[in-house]
């Protein structure tokens, strides 16, 4: 999503502002926190004015229901003025007057943050490689790649659409409770509907990405980047390396250290090729991982010995890659990664390190955590949230289904989410659209754009339509329905 400073664009719709229960004048606004962890009462409840009456603390709207707080589940509200949770209150009368107020009966939880993906080919379906390749160079020069998933978008791209495929794959991260996404092009013709880390984000544009191959790296490339880090205008750079299983994946690693880059600002996208020894060497040099399962184990049949990882001390992020080997979003990678901690690393990593490597662990490798990937007072209002189901709330985040994501919320900014929710915060103007016979709602259209933003979801699905190319529809692939046992014969 398109910035200005401080943060992002003033609020578009104007929130109805629904009369709420009010406490007593002197109600507290501060937060509940049951673990005596850094992140304390005290320094927490100083950026709320936690004394105060209900009147000086101002919020325009509160999100009611179980909120994943930096220590743990909270029930409770958060408090929402412009693009900025201002607040986390344990009760509804807690909540200042003059906020709507929504109880959602589910999981809130910070806005989920894609460090990988290609998001204009976000329009496509999965691929089935026909056979496990040693690296990218071997699919990406297959026929069968060629003819199911370059010839479409090329035709797309050919025809000057790609600003509407790039929509379409921003929408469907948005859809499935991503609010920060990577590898989303800056085109003039669109404003953006989830923040893109590699344009200006918060009044900085310190995130730089090469998707070109790592032995395409000159000296004069390095000395270029390391120059960057050193002086502080490059906070990450994220670069696909070792991905594959073979030799020539694994060399990319040891170009990368003649040439001086293992360093703090060095993310390795994938990383799967890499040896326990050299994984140790990355957690030496402070370099990062973003893994991306699915697409992993569909083209090289193998993902990231990410435990090896952990134990070297190197943070790992979790991403979806591209709908194309991948998965339908980063909320579709998380059952992938659970499946894989499950099923081979025998539950290593709790649910609680799961949903941290997809917000705040990506938050830190963006050099953004400041401002995003966490619930507290000061940081941006980027949230999503989800239907309990009778779960513990963060299993309920990992099992959810597009199905079960009730709101999505971009810098206080209500984008997607249920059409009787959309209502009670004021939002008007969205596009329906039914996601597995849900009915929700999401913001296309933006005024702010002078090229395209009339656009309804509709032009958009006629001109890539139009094209030739195979839309996958938004929600992915809906899960199969729950089948009613047949009731006993009398």
């Amino acid at each position: 999503m398109s910035t200005h400073c401080p943060g992002l664009r003033p609020l578009s719709l104007v929130l109805s502002l629904v009369a709420a229960a009010c406490g007593t004048s002197t109600a507290s606004i501060g937060i509940d926190d049951p673990s005596p962890d850094t992140v304390g009462t005290a320094e927490l409840t100083s950026s709320t004015n936690s004394t105060c009456a209900p009147s000086t603390v101002r919020a325009t709207y509160a999100l009611g229901g179980s909120i994943l707080a930096p220590w743990g589940v909270m029930q409770g509200y958060v408090l929402v003025k412009d693009e900025s949770i201002v607040g986390l209150v344990a009760t509804r009368d807690a909540v200042p007057c003059g906020a709507a107020i929504i109880d959602t009966d589910g999981v809130i939880a910070p806005g989920l943050i894609d460090l990988h993906n290609h998001v204009a080919y976000n329009f496509l379906g999965p691929w089935t490689a026909p056979r496990p390749y040693g690296n990218r160079n071997q699919w990406q020069n297959d026929p069968a790649y060629a003819a199911a998933v370059k010839a479409p978008y090329n035709a797309v791209k050919n025809a000057g659409h790609l600003c509407q495929a790039q929509k379409y794959g921003e929408l469907r991260a948005l859809m499935s409770g991503t609010t920060t996404i990577q590898g989303s092009i800056g085109y003039a013709c669109q404003n953006g509907w989830v923040r893109n880390v590699e344009s200006y984000v918060f009044c900085q544009d310190k995130i730089r990405q090469n998707v070109l191959p790592v032995t395409g790296l000159t000296a004069a490339d390095a000395t270029k980047l390391i120059q960057q880090f050193d002086a502080g205008t490059t906070k990450a750079y994220l670069i696909h390396l070792a991905e594959g299983v073979d030799d020539a994946s694994r060399a990319e690693f040891d170009h990368l250290k003649s040439l001086g880059l293992l360093r703090k600002e060095v993310v390795g996208i994938h990383s799967t090729a890499l040896t326990p020894a050299q994984l140790t060497e990355m957690g030496q040099a402070q370099m990062k991982i973003v893994w991306s399962p699915q697409s992993n184990l569909a083209l090289y049949g193998a993902t990231t010995n990410v435990p090896a990882a952990l134990a070297a001390g190197v943070k790992v992020a979790l991403a979806p890659d591209w709908t194309v080997s991948g998965t339908n979003s980063l909320l579709a990678e998380l059952k992938v990664a659970d499946r894989i901690n499950r099923q081979q690393w025998g539950g290593l990593l709790t649910d609680a390190q799961l949903l941290e490597m997809a917000t705040t662990v990506p938050a830190e490798i963006a050099g953004l955590s400041e401002k995003i990937g966490r619930i507290l007072p000061g940081h941006a209002a980027d949230l999503v949230v989800v239907k309990r189901n009778g779960k513990e709330p963060r299993r309920a985040l990992i099992e959810a289904e597009q199905t079960d994501v009730l709101l999505t919320v971009v810098g206080g900014q209500a984008m997607y989410g249920d059409v009787t929710m959309l209502g009670t915060l004021g939002v008007s103007g969205f596009d329906g659209v039914n996601v597995c016979g849900q009915d929700r709602g999401v913001l296309v259209r933006d005024a702010t754009v002078a090229n395209g933003g009339a656009e309804t979801l509709a032009d958009v699905v006629t001109t890539l339509t139009n094209d030739g190319a195979p839309l996958w529809p938004l929600s992915g692939t809906c899960p199969a329905p729950v089948m009613q046992a047949p009731a006993p014969t009398p």
